[in-house]
């Protein structure tokens, strides 16, 4: 027969487990209403629920996952790093755990930190890609280049038919100026993953590295329909400063137009003179506003014969002689009209001893190799101009 006491304690256990039994109760139903919440994009009110249900039951993961996750979404990385550390604690196996706590640490650029959780997460579980994925970004992010790669590729091995490790990868080969390595992977990205707009534009970007422009302009005009802001990047990126135009008309005398073996006097009659000299000037129109100190630097400039592709060829082929006037490698001075976007160089040009000196303007190539407004580089297809392409190439 059961003792008084025996039974006491049975009921106190029964109540107990009751009691835990309905807090669970509380506590699931109101992360139920927390999700709800979130379906309609009220974190607010959804961390409260989720607050209540930890307060109902304190060691309930999915409460903590997702308070971690709200604050991670509003940048509130210490608070996302005390919730995930939690989970880790309540689930200790779970490498989503140790994943979602690496990502809270990059995020608060706690890199040191975010390196173990992940190496921690990959050891667990070897053929589980994400913290392979995730520890790769890691490494790109950190310029840590190599390291990126083979993370990567570890995670390509596991999962050969995730678009995103295919546009990881290109992303990568991009920032290393592997174009053609991007290209490949970029491509095959897309074959796995349709609407990429991410891929779409590091696509953009590994094919104006090429020198494939009509390509690049496709992707670019992909972006155009399905993401606005990465369609402005990728046309920051193409859209590289050019030479626009040449415009001889105000410079004194010099004509782009007239071909090998120009008399100087025909440019000048002050030219008619031995060892007489003229300064002449050109000017330039720039695609886009430049670097004011850049494009008025003259060491930014040269002046050389043209020796084949469009620009022709100095003297149309025919070897230079004694009478042949040397151009100047650089400009005496340049002034820019940050209005107009005009570069105005100002170069000399000298008569020899004889008198006779000839000079072959249509085939002068003028270059410019400096920066525009914002730090870009020229495209290299469209920095030189002379007479004879009458277009910048």
């Amino acid at each position: 027969m059961s003792s008084f006491f025996d039974q006491s304690s049975d009921a106190i256990f029964a109540g107990a487990l009751a009691a835990q039994s309905q807090r669970a109760n509380l506590a699931n139903y109101a992360i139920q209403q927390a999700a709800r919440y979130l379906q309609n994009n009220n974190q607010d009110a959804a961390l409260k629920e989720f607050k209540k249900a930890l307060a109902f039951d304190s060691e309930n993961y999915t409460a903590h996952q997702y308070i971690g996750n709200i604050y991670l979404s509003q940048g509130k990385t210490k608070e996302a790093i005390k919730e995930f550390k939690e989970n880790v604690r309540l689930q200790p196996l779970s490498v989503n755990s140790l994943v979602d706590l690496g990502n809270a640490y990059i995020q608060d650029k706690n890199y040191t930190e975010a390196e173990k959780s992940l190496k921690k997460a990959a050891r667990m579980d070897p053929l589980n890609p994400v913290a392979d994925y995730t520890l790769g970004h890691l490494y790109l992010n950190t310029d840590r280049l190599n390291e990126a790669e083979a993370e990567f590729k570890k995670a390509q091995k596991v999962s050969p038919k995730d678009g995103n490790v295919y546009y990881s990868l290109g992303m990568l080969y991009n920032k290393q100026g592997k174009y053609e390595d991007a290209a490949k992977n970029l491509e095959k990205s897309l074959e796995l993953k349709k609407k990429f707009p991410s891929a779409n534009y590091e696509l953009g970007v590994a094919y104006n590295g090429m020198g494939e422009t009509e390509k690049a302009q496709a992707q670019l005009s992909l972006l155009n329909s399905s993401d606005y802001s990465l369609a402005q990047d990728l046309k920051y990126v193409i859209n590289k400063p050019k030479i626009v135009t040449m415009d001889t008309s105000k410079s004194g005398g010099f004509s782009e137009l007239m071909g090998a073996g120009t008399p100087l006097w025909a440019l000048d009659p002050s030219l008619v003179a031995p060892n007489s000299s003229k300064e002449f000037s050109a000017t330039f129109t720039f695609s886009e506003k430049m670097d004011i100190a850049s494009v008025t630097n003259p060491l930014n400039w040269s002046i050389t014969r043209a020796k084949g592709g469009v620009g022709g060829y100095y003297n149309n082929t025919m070897p230079y002689t004694s009478r042949d006037a040397a151009p100047p490698s650089i400009p005496l001075s340049v002034v820019y009209n940050d209005l107009t976007q005009e570069a105005t160089i100002k170069f000399r040009v000298a008569q020899n001893e004889e008198g006779n000196a000839t000079i072959d303007p249509s085939h002068l190539v003028f270059g410019f190799k400096g920066k525009d407004a914002s730090g870009r580089s020229m495209d290299t297809s469209a920095n030189e101009y002379d007479g004879f392409a009458l277009k910048a190439f």
